[in-house]
């Protein structure tokens, strides 16, 4: 697996949780920081898209105008510190994500614009590589007045992964699934 750079994004309102995900306890430590643990052995740098939110982690800012933007906006500063490789997307509110499960989706990129995770027949684009190439066409379409990863999808030669564990990409957007997380936490 070639070089590639993180990007966890910690902005974004929370809306259905009603609280910041990204700086939830979650066994210990906040879910930015399970996220940037798992993308530490595999990529470099690693920023923060949003806030610092217990990661340890870089922060850039977020412009607040949904995902697609946080992954210009993070490629962009990546960009201003020379690194121009691809890039893993990874949303703070994965509590069970592994450097394996991350590692699994870089090496599936190959000669493919981006390597997206499929969970059951949902694609993860949140959890997702993006070469070079798909990092462009993503401005594109955000200088376009676009917002939808949806979108930069459609665009792109997408390698599909099925990930060995799948539970690796529960991703928490209300306080019911947190509690079912932590459930499935406890009683694995």
């Amino acid at each position: 697996m070639n070089l590639v750079h993180g990007l966890v994004l910690t902005g974004g309102t929370s809306t259905r949780m009603g609280a910041d995900k990204a700086t939830i306890a979650f066994e210990g430590m906040t879910l930015a920081a399970r996220v940037a643990r798992a993308l530490a052995p595999i990529a470099r740098p690693v920023l923060a898209v949003g806030h610092e939110a217990g990661s340890g982690l870089e922060a850039i800012e977020d412009p607040s105008q949904g995902p697609l933007v946080a992954l210009v906006a993070g490629a962009d500063a990546l960009a201003a510190r020379d690194a121009t490789s691809a890039v893993l997307l990874v949303a703070c509110d994965l509590p069970f994500v592994t450097s394996h499960a991350l590692t699994e989706v870089a090496a599936a990129l190959g000669d493919a614009d981006a390597a997206v995770p499929v969970v059951g027949d949902r694609e993860q684009p949140l959890a997702a590589c993006y070469s070079p190439r798909a990092l462009d066409v993503a401005r594109a379409l955000v200088e376009g007045g676009e917002r939808s990863m949806r979108a930069l999808l459609e665009q792109l030669d997408v390698a599909r992964v099925a990930i060995a564990d799948a539970s690796d990409l529960i991703d928490v957007d209300t306080p019911g699934e947190l509690e079912a997380a932590r459930h499935r936490a406890e009683h694995p």
